[in-house]
């Protein structure tokens, strides 16, 4: 148990223990590291261990491979048909274990110095995968279930906040707005993801410069802590990003994404211009 951040698997429905279970199998007999990402990730870490509810419900699965090659993504997508337990969907990308739908995206050395994947043969279907390394070297291991055991690595709640950031950045609508709003969830709410220590403790100052508002004080340490897990280019995407959504705009299309028809426009600019001081604040 020393490696295990949290032991949730009270918490875990069945059917998606069962499906992460056969992927991680077949993905360890092929020496195929991999990483629960997107909002199954983003709940077993914050509704299931810090137990603070997430804003919407999802029953698909994401998952992150890192593979050298697209010979390689093959054999293990091959190995998860041949038991027939797994499907095909339409997407080049997606599978199906029963009703629970499957993204399985490869990362590492097949996504080239662009951090691009593009699906063979037609290579129309592009997705990003920057920061998907250094999110995966930071990453955390879960407990999802207990007998037989299953541990399953997934982001840190700073690199969901990446993810998140990133991909609203990439994809079109009305995917990018879940994207926007998770985000402004996990802003919202890192003061109560198991920081208030180190905001009493080590970030003192920076709590005290925030007269003493925790929700700013987590979001500015949210920055920080981001930064702190990316390495240059990634650094430098994020900060492009964040620039180009706070200050003096014409527009600001992430915070229109993060509140829809609803919230606080002075408010979310405030806390997204926390975030990218945060960020910027380390070297």
């Amino acid at each position: 148990m020393n490696n295990i951040f949290s032991d949730i698997s009270k918490k875990i429905e069945p059917s998606f223990a069962d499906a992460l279970s056969e992927v991680k199998k077949i993905a360890d007999d092929l020496s195929i590291p991999f990483f629960l990402i997107g909002a199954k990730a983003r709940d077993c870490i914050l509704e299931y261990h810090y137990d603070i509810r997430s804003p919407r419900v999802t029953e698909d699965i994401d998952i992150a491979v890192l593979v050298p090659d697209w010979e390689k993504y093959k054999t293990l997508t091959d190995a998860l048909l041949a038991t027939s337990k797994f499907s095909k969907e339409k997407q080049k990308q997606r599978y199906a274990y029963n009703d629970t739908l499957i993204d399985i995206v490869p990362f590492g050395p097949i996504s080239g110095k662009n951090k691009e994947v593009k699906w063979p043969p037609e290579c129309e279907v592009i997705m990003s995968t920057f920061g998907f390394e250094e999110i995966y070297k930071h990453a955390i291991t879960l407990r999802l279930r207990d007998n037989p055991i299953l541990d399953v690595k997934m982001p840190t709640i700073p690199g969901l906040a990446i993810m998140k950031l990133i991909s609203w950045s990439e994809r079109n609508s009305p995917e990018r707005q879940k994207d926007a709003k998770d985000l402004l969830f996990i802003m919202k709410n890192y003061e109560d993801a198991g920081i208030e220590s180190r905001l009493y403790e080590k970030e003192s100052s920076l709590l005290e410069e925030e007269g003493f508002d925790n929700q700013l004080a987590g979001i500015r340490l949210l920055g920080r802590d981001m930064a702190k897990i990316s390495n240059a280019d990634t650094l430098e995407k994020i900060k492009e990003i964040l620039s180009n959504e706070t200050g003096d705009q014409t527009q600001y299309e992430l915070i229109s994404n993060m509140l829809g028809i609803s919230g606080s426009f002075e408010e979310t600019l405030m806390q997204l211009e926390k975030l990218e001081q945060g960020v910027s604040e380390v070297l």
